[in-house]
């Protein structure tokens, strides 16, 4: 089955973007892209232990990413990943220098993100989510719908959000609706009527 990866790819269902959360500009690099791959949960016992809540596919392969920068109140702090663990109640992890409970809950609700450079490439006729974010969308007329703003993890099939005129979910199924991801020229060409 072809999809937009998560774990690489399907990036969260991802939150919305908030007011206090950076854009990245469209110039930057793979060294300097951040992807977000998880978030933290609710402080684990005394000595700083947090939950997690993985973006990843499968959830475990967040603890192959050693440097974490994580979003925390509108500011982006570099965090080493000391200790990784799977328990029956979820992911947890212990971060360098976090060795309180009380410095651990001052990083609840922080999203976890690792560079771009960092995720290995995307397999064939996959595409990483934070890639697909921007592209321009048009249909097989060439007619501009807009430009993918987000995407969301249905049951089924991924789904693109696409913002223009109006907003237009249209679901993520290569060969069928979306006909060509072309990342090079930013472009993504779709089986779609404008009236829908």
């Amino acid at each position: 089955m072809t999809t937009a990866r998560r774990k690489m790819a399907k990036a969260p269902p991802r939150p919305t973007r908030t007011q206090a959360e950076p854009e990245q500009p469209e110039n930057q690099t793979p060294e300097t892209i951040l992807i977000p791959m998880g978030r933290l949960g609710a402080a684990r016992g005394l000595k700083g232990w947090l939950r997690v809540k993985s973006f990843a596919d499968p959830p475990a392969q967040l603890q192959n990413y050693r440097i974490w920068n994580l979003l925390v109140n509108g500011q982006c702090r570099e965090m080493t990943l000391q200790r990784f663990r799977i328990t029956p109640r979820g992911l947890e992890c212990l971060l360098q220098g976090i060795d309180t409970r009380d410095a651990a809950e001052g990083l609840r609700g922080a999203e976890i993100r690792v560079n771009r450079a960092n995720l290995p490439p995307a397999g064939k006729d996959e595409w990483y989510w934070a890639d697909l974010e921007g592209l321009e969308v048009r249909n097989l007329k060439g007619e501009p719908l807009g430009r993918v703003s987000g995407l969301m993890a249905t049951g089924a099939n991924d789904v693109l959000i696409v913002e223009g005129r109006r907003r237009r979910l249209i679901p993520f199924v290569p060969g069928s609706r979306v006909r060509e991801v072309n990342l090079q020229e930013r472009r993504l060409i779709v089986d779609w009527d404008p009236a829908d």
